[in-house]
């Protein structure tokens, strides 16, 4: 028998209302600048793709993802040419393309909290289930997540959703309503899927509901048959992402789970370079990561609560509330701290569990001082440090949300010092091809660890000419009057040869900053400095590529009437010269 109905006194237009307000304040959280930074390699494969879609070409394009998150950018780029094109007559609000292809998350990641309100809304009161809810909408760390095109936003809000509908189904009377609950669960799971092609988190529902079963929270399912609910689930998953049929495709995916294609590895851990594929297992990136992300990427009043809900889910265990915790937020924790590769943004479907922990604790406080008289000013000050501290620190931080760190961590001062590779990354790629499309001569060489992006960017400033080359490429041998683009947050083992050289070589640099970090720093290659002093021995440039090995030295003759008299790297070249 189910004892955790909600309240019926409750009514239905305020749970509606209350959904909308949580919706609307996620959304102009997450909409707040969207566009500023720069496209990541990531986001620039969906470009690519969406630009293939428009031609015609579905099969064989970024085959490694589903087609669902890429059509959803495709319809929203679509959507915002036409809508800039009228705000430009009128004068109305407009975003950057960037904006516009990152707008599907937005939407989704801001109505993720109204469904994690009513999924909560199942398992405890309002106080609880608004509290879980406004600490997904307020959390920098989701709110960060939420403004990336990548495939774990809808993954989560497509899963979180098909729990709810399962959930309902599980607490349904009659039997053709739990039937219609059931069928939208698995469509659900089926969109969820076509998100990302991950299959554990549908598990994870059913061991919740098994762990449920254990301790008497759930009844024998009504109208629920294991044929009829995967066949709608596949189905569903068929239907919006129909090149799953095609074998180039299946190729495509088996390619990329054997890691075949990656060209680069390492992932800086707090200053170390760890590997980072999940084979490695635990002697991949620490095991605690995940742990830490979570201690210091969280508001400390938020961080509190999701604490003491944790350790109250796991004393009463017979509620449903724990057996979504355990299942969904705990087990999951497990499999990701175990796993050798380790992302922030793989922390996102967990993260609507630690936050139902945190409104669980919010609502055993409301029930053991309801009823009771309590001063006016108590009560303003505990509103104040859950509502009042989150809200003040997410506006001191933006839009830079991905930098934030809480006191713990270490604050400003620590900025990228953790997990720098997700927080920076490619920020900056927009401002490193302005700083170089004006003074670059003509089919210069530029050699990036962030390709993809790097040639967006230099299309749009019209200088398709210059040739970019990966940083990480074996074969690439700089010559003089290359570019380099040294980004910090790009380091791996491919390419931390060059940050051991370059730093102190005394070539001619430009430093780019984007807010309060040095996220890039471009070097003009120069083989008349390639000779630097250090401490303990003479080291040459020829360790960049590792001995026996010879640059080509030939010395390329600048152009000097296509450097711009503006700019800091222009000076950079004109220096050179002298």
């Amino acid at each position: 028998m189910l004892t955790e109905m909600p309240s019926r006194r409750f009514g239905k237009y305020q749970e509606v209302g209350i959904a909308l307000l949580l919706t609307a304040l996620a959304f102009a959280v997450r909409l707040n600048q969207v566009d500023f930074n720069s496209l990541s390699e990531d986001e620039s494969a969906k470009w690519v793709a969406v630009q293939d879609y428009r031609d015609g070409h579905f099969a064989g394009v970024n085959s490694e993802h589903p087609m669902l998150p890429k059509v959803l950018a495709w319809v929203s780029l679509t959507a915002g040419e036409r809508w800039s094109r009228v705000a430009a007559v009128h004068g109305w609000p407009w975003l950057k393309p960037e904006g516009w292809l990152r707008m599907p998350n937005v939407l989704l990641g801001a109505i993720t909290a109204a469904v994690l309100y009513l999924l909560c809304r199942r398992m405890m009161g309002v106080p609880g289930s608004f509290a879980a809810s406004f600490f997904w909408a307020v959390s920098p760390l989701p709110v960060a997540l939420n403004r990336l095109t990548k495939e774990e936003t809808p993954l989560t809000f497509f899963t979180l959703l098909a729990c709810y509908f399962y959930c309902r189904a599980q607490q349904a009377d009659a039997d053709q309503s739990a039937r219609r609950w059931y069928d939208l669960s698995a469509m659900g799971f089926g969109l969820a899927l076509a998100s990302q092609y991950i299959l554990h988190l549908f598990g994870l529902n059913a061991l919740a509901w098994l762990l449920a079963g254990r301790v008497g929270l759930s009844r024998k399912p009504l109208r629920f048959t294991y044929k009829r609910f995967f066949l709608v689930m596949v189905l569903t998953f068929i239907l919006v992402n129909p090149v799953i049929l095609s074998p180039a495709n299946c190729n495509a995916i088996l390619h990329w789970l054997h890691h075949d294609g990656v060209r680069h590895s390492g992932y800086d851990f707090d200053g170390t370079l760890y590997m980072n594929f999940p084979s490695r297992l635990l002697a991949g990136v620490p095991w605690f990561y995940y742990l830490w992300l979570v201690l210091v990427k969280t508001p400390i009043p938020i961080l509190v609560a999701v604490i003491v809900g944790s350790v109250l889910l796991l004393r009463d265990r017979r509620t449903l509330a724990s057996c979504f915790f355990l299942s969904l937020g705990m087990l999951q924790l497990v499999g990701l701290s175990v796993s050798g590769a380790k992302w922030i943004r793989y922390s996102l479907p967990m993260l609507p569990f630690l936050f139902l922990a945190g409104g669980y604790a919010v609502q055993k406080m409301w029930n053991g001082v309801k009823g009771k008289s309590l001063s006016p000013a108590l009560a303003v000050t505990a509103a104040l440090i859950l509502i009042g501290w989150p809200l003040a620190e997410l506006q001191a931080w933006a839009p830079y949300y991905s930098f934030y760190l809480n006191s713990i961590g270490g604050g400003p001062r620590n900025i990228t010092r953790y997990f720098a590779p997700d927080e920076v990354a490619e920020f900056d790629t927009r401002e490193v091809a302005q700083e170089v499309c004006p003074s670059a001569p003509i089919s210069t060489k530029l050699a990036t660890a962030r390709p993809m992006s790097m040639a967006y960017y230099l299309q749009t400033c019209g200088r398709s000419d210059i040739r970019i080359v990966p940083l990480y490429d074996p074969h690439y041998a700089p010559r003089d009057g290359d570019l380099i683009v040294l980004e910090p947050s790009r380091r791996f083992f491919e390419t931390q040869r060059y940050f051991d050289v370059l730093g102190s070589s005394g070539m001619p640099h430009s430093e780019v900053r984007v807010g309060p970090v040095s996220a890039s720093t471009i070097y003009l290659f120069a083989s008349s400095v390639a000779e630097v002093k250090n401490a303990q021995e003479t080291l040459t440039l020829t360790q960049l590529r590792g001995a026996p090995l010879r640059f080509d030295t030939d010395v390329q003759d600048f152009d000097t009437g296509n450097i711009s008299n503006g700019g800091a790297f222009a000076q950079v070249f004109r220096r050179h010269k002298k």
